[in-house]
């Protein structure tokens, strides 16, 4: 050791920034329907989030099958589901920014409509 304590003082600050940094990112969880799920295409399906849209992110939007179906201004509650056609579904939730471009932060679940 050269008892310099300086680089061991920058890296310590740099292992205490990162947490906050990878926090700041934001993220999305579907809480409902769980990936797998079996849904009734007669039922009124949900989808219940919850997301923290990081320092990038504006609102979110919701895709089935890569299609956008609705616009979020809620960081936390449920959707109501149009009808689904039977078969499987990609259903997604992501965060975009003002003008309504995905950011990268996202969750998807594969269901099955029956």
């Amino acid at each position: 050791m050269n008892g310099n304590p300086l680089p061991a003082a920058l890296a310590l600050g740099l292992v205490l920034a990162i947490p906050s940094i990878v926090l700041a990112q934001g993220k999305v969880l579907i809480t409902s329907p769980a990936a797998g799920a079996t849904l009734d295409a007669m039922d009124e399906n949900k989808l219940v989030y919850d997301v923290d849209p990081g320092p990038r992110g504006d609102h979110v939007h919701v895709y089935v099958d890569n299609k956008e179906v609705g616009i979020l201004r809620r960081l936390k509650g449920s959707y109501t589901l149009e009808t689904l056609s039977p078969g499987k579904r990609n259903l997604c939730v992501k965060v975009v920014n003002k003008a309504h471009v995905p950011i990268g932060i996202e969750q998807c679940v594969q269901v099955v409509v029956k």
